[in-house]
C-alpha cells in the first residue's frame, strides 16, 4: 500500500492541530466578576409573633346528670347523641314514698302551727294580766317559755316540709344547660341515688382545643391571648379562639405545655376528639425589625444573610425569632437601615462583587 494512503489521515490532522495552534487565544475578562442581585433595607416597623400548635378538641363544660335523692327510676327520657334545652325533662322517679312524707310533713306543719297559735294568744294574755299582778311570775314565765317552744317546733316542722317539698320535686330531673347528651348509663326501673352518674351533657357552644406549645414559644402565650382555630372535620371553616388555661410545667415526655383555647362553634361544626390546630395570635410589637425570608442562606445549619458593605457582599450571622412564611423578626447581629441580599444567593459567597438590579425601600 502506497505510503500517501497509509498515512494520509494522520498528515491532515497533524495539519489542522499546527494551524489551531497558530490562532491567538481569546482573551480572559479582567477585573472581578459582579453578580447581579436584588437589596432590600432593614427598617423596623411592628411585628406580630403568630405560631401554631396542634391539639384536640374536648368539651369546655360538661353536665353530669344525676339525681339529689335516693329511688327507682320510673322513665328515662334522654337518649345518647339528643340535644337537650334548658328545662328539658331527663327522667322522673318514683315519687310514692317522697309523696306520702310531704303529706306527713304538710300534717306536722297544721299541728305545730296550732300548737303556736295557743300557745302564742295564752302567753299574750298572761303578758297583759301579769303587769296587774293578778298572776304570778312563775306562771307568766311557763306560758312564755312555752311560746318559745312552739315557735321553734313550727319553724322545724315548716323546715321539714320544704325539704320533703323540693325532694318531691327532684324526683323530675331537668337539664340544666343546653347542650347534647354525650353519656347515658340508666335504665328505667333501676335504682338510683345521689352518688351515681347516670349520664353527662356538653354545653352547647362551649368547646375547648386542648393544644401543645413548645418550650421555645410558651413564654409567648398569655391567658385571653387570641387564636384562630381550624379542624380537618370542618373544612374551610375558621373558628375565633381565645386562651383560657396554659400549664405552669411542661410534660415530662414531650417537653410541651398544655394549652386550652376555647373555641366560638355557634354552628356547632366541631365535636369531640377531632384534631385541630391553634394559630396563636399575639400583640403586635412596635419597632421591631424583620427581614424576608427569601434572605435567608443556609451554611452548615448556621442561618446566615449577605449583608452590602460597599458594594461587597459579607456573611452574617444574625438572632433570629420564630417568624411566620414570609417576615423573620430579627433581634440581633442586624441594624436599621442594613442593607441585605434577596436574590440570587446561589451565586453569592462572602466578598463577593455585587451590582444591584433593584432595591426594596425597606425588609
Amino acid at each position: 500500500m502506497p505510503l500517501i494512503f497509509r498515512y494520509g489521515p494522520w498528515i491532515v490532522f497533524l495539519a489542522l492541530l499546527q494551524a489551531c495552534a497558530k490562532t491567538d487565544p481569546a482573551p480572559l475578562p479582567s477585573g472581578p466578576v459582579l453578580v447581579e442581585a436584588q437589596t432590600v433595607l432593614v427598617q423596623p416597623g411592628s411585628w406580630a409573633r403568630n405560631f401554631k400548635s396542634y391539639g384536640l378538641v374536648t368539651p369546655a363544660e360538661e353536665y353530669e346528670i344525676g339525681v339529689e335523692v335516693s329511688s327507682t327510676v320510673k322513665e328515662v327520657l334522654f337518649r345518647e347523641g339528643q340535644a337537650v334545652e334548658v328545662g328539658d325533662l331527663l327522667l322522673r322517679l318514683d315519687a310514692k314514698k317522697l309523696t306520702l312524707r310531704l303529706e306527713g310533713a304538710l300534717a306536722s306543719v297544721e299541728e305545730a302551727r296550732a300548737n303556736f297559735e295557743q300557745t302564742r294568744s295564752t302567753h299574750e294574755r298572761n303578758e297583759s294580766i301579769y303587769k296587774t299582778g293578778v298572776i304570778s311570775e312563775q306562771t307568766y314565765r311557763q306560758s312564755e317559755a312555752a311560746y318559745k317552744s312552739a315557735t321553734a317546733n313550727l319553724r322545724r316542722a315548716v323546715s321539714a316540709f320544704d325539704i320533703a317539698r323540693e325532694e318531691l320535686d327532684d324526683t323530675e330531673v331537668k337539664s340544666p344547660v343546653s347542650g347534647v347528651v354525650t353519656e347515658r348509663n340508666i335504665e328505667t326501673g333501676q335504682s338510683v341515688s345521689p352518688v351515681d352518674h347516670l349520664g353527662l351533657i356538653r354545653v352547647q357552644d362551649a368547646l375547648r382545643v386542648e393544644s401543645f406549645v413548645s418550650q421555645k414559644d410558651i413564654n409567648h402565650v398569655s391567658m385571653g391571648m387570641q387564636a384562630l382555630v381550624t379542624s380537618p372535620g370542618a373544612p374551610g371553616q375558621t373558628f375565633a379562639g381565645r386562651v383560657d388555661q396554659v400549664a405552669s410545667s411542661a410534660e415530662p415526655a414531650t417537653g410541651n405545655f398544655e394549652v386550652g383555647v376555647l373555641v366560638d362553634d355557634s354552628g356547632n361544626l366541631l365535636k369531640d376528639g377531632m384534631s385541630a390546630m391553634v394559630e396563636f395570635r399575639g400583640a403586635p410589637q412596635r419597632s421591631m425589625l424583620a427581614i424576608p425570608r427569601a434572605a435567608l442562606v443556609d451554611r452548615g445549619r448556621r442561618l446566615i444573610v449577605y449583608r452590602v458593605e460597599d458594594d461587597v457582599a459579607r456573611a452574617v450571622e444574625p438572632t433570629l425569632g420564630v417568624g411566620n412564611a414570609e417576615m423573620v423578626p430579627v433581634y440581633g447581629g442586624l441594624a436599621s437601615g442594613d442593607e441585605i441580599v434577596v436574590s440570587n444567593l446561589r451565586l453569592v459567597s462572602d466578598g463577593t462583587q455585587l451590582k444591584r438590579i433593584g432595591q426594596n425601600p425597606e425588609g
